[in-house]
């Protein structure tokens, strides 16, 4: 699914209403209608709609004039600011509430506000239609003090079109931003939600449609999510007549003494995804873990220096690497200057798609020129630390720049990024960015890391194209994590409980694709 920035929803509008003729209170009146769609979900009485004298405003106006209509739901307003400021359609569900009778409270100033904690308190739902997707900077003071207002004695709220207080493009929430239980955003969610701080404060995420057609024709430098349904096209298809061989061979160079269990958890998550043959490339201790944790994966032992592979085990795979349908090196190998002469020559050497992780990202700090000697196509998955590492720069500013950050390093080397965080950031050499919204705290375990990237070496086994591996396999690690803290709470959550629970995912993505 799409993401738009403000500007591009901008665009949309602007080329509805002024080129289309659409009256722009045709689509604020689709856009109530949606809120209040989701709004007689529940099992109301009682509805404050607080508003705004902005558009966004105007949407939560019109949502309150078509709840009263519903005898049943008693509903107030409360709108914020000087009427007389208000956008044109702003005002004009403002004057259609006043001819209507509505119950509406003015909120000019600090006193306004008195009186206003016990009518939060006594609605089932509050609708935060203050501040929409226009914000860019921090809240002003009176509107501050209303969502603290808001969040802490509301007992359920909607926000319409997004929480406000939240930038709809960066992420950010200035310090303070509306906590929303539900959100519904209007023809495609705005990117901002999808990331953090923002979006801890979205809730459910609900996209409505305000009657404008979607043009899903692709655009390089767009920015999309992964639905479930999209993830289901994207799985590689299984025939009958086939062997292991139809569904590729995977090498996963990893693994030090002091941490095989990188290798037998990224073995093992390359297996439960559908590829044919994992190929373990590691030291002797190494392979007796692999050996005795999953003995259908092929070792092929690597001699070593000091418990870690080194430049010198390249030799006894050099002849191997043409042979694989793709190559994953660097969970738990070890950052050593040994390490770096391993991983120069496999980037060196390697014909098919490489996939570098952990420690063969490590020894790339302030060498990361070598990543243009790739023959092949290249997918890297850094976390926040490991990035900085590459890019010298500081993790708090890659925390706040995701985006930015993945980007730029994937249009400069003609890599993928994977930039793991707890949404994810998946940056494509092209410009195209995914943001990947499944996974819970399950993930923040040591080990989820190497299930990653041996889930992406397996798809890519299978036949997928890179990007697209690189896209599915953190979508179905993230949906792996929560249907094992389903069973484990995601306090109990191990790696390799991620690894196994692969295959509910994958069957229920198969069964999307038969509804």
């Amino acid at each position: 699914m799409r993401l738009l920035t403000n500007k591009q929803m901008r665009d949309i509008e602007y080329i509805a209403t002024e080129k289309s003729g659409i009256p722009s209170i045709l689509l604020m009146e689709h856009a109530a209608l949606a809120v209040t769609t989701e709004c007689l979900k529940e099992n109301l009485k009682n509805v404050l709609i607080i508003s705004g004298k902005g558009n966004n405003g105007g949407d939560g106006l019109a949502v309150a004039r078509q709840l009263l209509c519903h005898d049943e739901i008693n509903t107030a307003v409360v709108f914020i600011g000087d009427p007389e400021q208000a956008t044109k359609d702003c005002k004009t569900n403002l004057n259609a509430l006043i001819a209507y009778g509505a119950n509406i409270i003015y909120v000019k100033n600090k006193a306004d506000l008195s009186g206003l904690e016990r009518i939060i308190f006594a609605s089932d739902v509050v609708i935060d239609a203050i501040v929409g997707t226009g914000l860019h900077t921090k809240l002003h003071e009176l509107t501050e003090m209303l969502v603290t207002l808001i969040n802490e004695k509301a007992d359920y709220i909607i926000s319409v079109d997004c929480p406000s207080g939240i930038n709809t493009n960066t992420g950010e929430d200035h310090g303070i931003a509306v906590y929303a239980d539900k959100t519904v955003t209007f023809h495609l969610p705005k990117i901002g939600l999808m990331l953090y701080p923002a979006a801890e404060h979205v809730g459910e995420l609900v996209v409505g449609s305000i009657s404008l057609p979607v043009d899903n024709e692709h655009e390089q430098g767009c920015f999309y999510t992964l639905t479930d349904k999209e993830a289901a096209k994207l799985l590689p298809k299984r025939g009958i007549r086939t062997n292991k061989g139809t569904f590729g061979k995977a090498m996963i160079i990893a693994g030090c003494d002091l941490m095989a269990g990188a290798a037998l958890i990224a073995c093992t998550a390359a297996y439960r995804t559908g590829c044919g043959l994992v190929r373990a490339a590691v030291n002797p201790y190494v392979a007796t873990v692999i050996h005795n944790g999953l003995p259908e994966a092929v070792t092929n032992i690597l001699p070593d220096k000091d418990g870690k592979l080194y430049g010198g085990s390249f030799k006894t795979i050099a002849e191997k690497l043409d042979e694989m349908s793709v190559i994953a090196m660097g969970c738990g190998l070890g950052n050593t200057k040994d390490i770096y002469d391993l991983v120069s020559k496999v980037v060196e050497k390697a014909s098919v798609p490489l996939i570098l992780d952990g420690d063969a990202l490590n020894v790339l700090e302030g060498r990361t020129d070598i990543l243009r000697q790739l023959k092949a196509p290249c997918i890297i998955t850094p976390h926040l630390k490991e990035m900085a590492r590459l890019t010298g720069l500081d993790t708090d500013f890659i925390s706040e720049e995701l985006i930015a950050v993945a980007g730029n390093f994937s249009k400069e080397f003609n890599v993928i990024t994977v930039l793991k965080d707890a949404h994810t950031v998946i940056a494509l050499p092209n410009g195209d960015i995914y943001i990947n919204t499944t996974g819970s705290s399950a993930l923040s375990k040591g080990g989820n890391g190497d299930c990653l990237t041996g889930a992406i070496a397996g798809l890519i086994a299978q036949g997928l194209a890179p990007e697209d591996a690189a896209v599915l396999g953190c979508y179905i690690c993230g949906k792996a994590g929560e249907y094992a803290a389903e069973e484990l709470t995601e306090y109990g959550v191990l790696a390799r409980d991620t690894a196994n629970c692969i295959p509910k995912v994958i069957k229920n993505l198969l069964a999307e694709n038969e509804d």
